[in-house]
């Protein structure tokens, strides 16, 4: 059993059904859509397929929406792309034109005071620069310092700026909407530059039709997010570290370092990190990954990430399928080498809820006595996955098969590093969810390799986790049958 998820990006390469089903049964946990390209119309498309490919897949995967935030953007360029040469010129402005050799949009709240002659303009990954020759109230004159291919849509970045814009503003709101309307998990948001963006948020998203149940990703990608890590944690139930425009905002080589710090604060929170861009970039068009990417997927999973992702890899590579089944063989053989000391001292060291702690003191037990017992199985009955994101947070030894009713907590505990959800056909009382616990583990042909640990609310229905107690399977009789 794999215990890290891996979040695939759909997109042109990926827009079928059966093109979807592939990367379900190639071991994706979750499918994501970036919404900052393509139209209202494209968007529903997608989410659609989305559903429909894991219904024909019978797989409960989460569904991420990403709105774009406030990254600054290119438009369109004529053929889609250009290549830009060492010493040509190129200019910004706001026409709506697609772009040629001359010139391009760039979306920009207003021209004035954007830029200065001398300063940098980096495109697309940061690879391509350039810099800026002069600067008008209606437009940004520029010379290419580094060439390279440039997309329509590309992200543009103005480090000396200051631009003054928050995230989840209007067009997010309105993209948002449209997901919302097609059934999303989880609503990631861009750009994130504290807690008070993802409380703002929560609360339109609580006024919104369905909207309470979708969690929130904050991406992480500005220097000043790193700042404010401990309070966006609280308020989110994930966090993505997206790492081509986090790698522009701080200094490329504390990239790695800021990583594994984000990590582990994440572990400590008890909430999900995903690791993401240019996980596999290569695979574009490979059909193998290179050492360095391998080693990069590989480090991911010893830090402890909870899910890694593919963006263009699975968008417009060219073996998307492969690429995952090259995350797959990856992760599985990093893990039988991770060591969850140092994620438990990383849990220990850094801030959490206080309010939690009862929580968190049942899911250190039911660890602990997990790994004294050399327990097959963590199980644990759940309405909202609490209990099973605080016991995976310790990265137990042993699975963890969180049971629950709500296929939408099955499909958010989908990104959470060795949670396996499966329904849960009753509420149950302590005798009903011991049996359901031992039949599990047996059909999961775990009942043979140790004991089981359960943990659960007494007296069950509507309490906090606040009891663990262990399971022979041997000295079980089986469930008793209803007529």
């Amino acid at each position: 059993m794999r215990r890290t998820k891996i979040l695939a990006t759909v997109g042109p390469a990926t827009k079928t059904p059966d093109q979807m089903i592939a990367l379900i049964t190639a071991g994706a946990d979750g499918l994501r859509l970036n919404l900052a390209h393509g139209s209202t119309g494209d968007h529903q498309a997608y989410l659609r397929t989305m559903h429909v490919a894991a219904r024909q897949a019978a797989r409960e995967v989460a569904i991420v929406a990403d709105v774009p935030g406030p990254k600054l953007r290119l438009g369109e360029i004529t053929n889609d792309q250009i290549r830009l040469v060492v010493g040509d010129g190129w200019s910004f402005d706001s026409e709506s034109a697609p772009g040629d050799g001359r010139r391009v949009r760039l979306e920009l709240p207003s021209f004035r005071g954007a830029a200065k002659a001398g300063d940098p303009i980096l495109l697309g990954d940061g690879s391509v620069e350039l810099r800026v020759t002069s600067a008008g109230p209606n437009s940004i004159e520029a010379r290419v310092v580094n060439g390279g291919i440039v997309r329509s849509r590309a992200g543009a970045y103005l480090p000396h700026a200051r631009l003054t814009t928050g995230a989840f503003d209007a067009s997010d709101r309105k993209r948002a909407e449209v997901a919302l309307a097609e059934g999303i998990d989880f609503l990631a948001l861009s750009f994130v530059r504290d807690s008070v963006d993802l409380v703002s948020a929560r609360r339109w998203l609580d006024k919104q039709p369905d909207g309470k149940e979708v969690g929130l990703i904050a991406k992480i990608e500005r220097a000043e997010a790193l700042k404010s890590i401990d309070g966006i944690l609280a308020d989110a139930d994930g966090i993505m570290i997206a790492r081509g425009d986090l790698g522009i905002e701080v200094a490329l080589e504390k990239l790695p370092l800021e990583q594994k710090d984000l990590i582990g604060r994440a572990n400590a929170a008890g909430r999900f990190a995903i690791v993401a861009t240019q996980v596999l970039l290569s695979m574009v068009n490979s059909p193998r990954p290179t050492r360095a990417e391998a080693t990069d997927v590989a480090n991911a999973v010893l830090d402890g990430a909870d899910a890694i992702m593919l963006s263009e890899e699975s968008t417009v590579g060219h073996f998307p399928v492969e690429a995952i089944q090259w995350l797959d063989r990856i992760a599985r053989a990093t893990e039988s080498a991770f060591d969850p000391r140092r994620t438990r001292e990383l849990v220990r060291a850094f801030p959490s809820d206080p309010t939690s702690a009862p929580e968190r003191a049942v899911a250190a037990a039911a660890v602990t006595l997990a790994e004294a017992v050399h327990a097959s199985v963590i199980v644990t009955p759940t309405h909202t996955g609490h209990t099973a994101r605080l016991i995976a947070a310790l990265r137990p030894a042993c699975p963890v098969v969180a049971l629950t009713r709500r296929s939408l907590v099955r499909r958010r505990l989908a990104l959470v590093r060795g949670v396996e959800a499966r329904p849960s056909p009753t509420q149950g009382k302590i005798m009903e969810l011991r049996h359901q616990a031992i039949e599990l583990a047996r059909t999961e042909g775990l009942a043979e390799l140790g004991p089981i640990v359960l943990t659960l609310g007494f007296p069950v229905d509507g309490r906090p986790t606040n009891l663990v107690t262990l399971l022979d399977p041997s000295e079980e009789p089986p469930a008793p049958k209803h007529s």
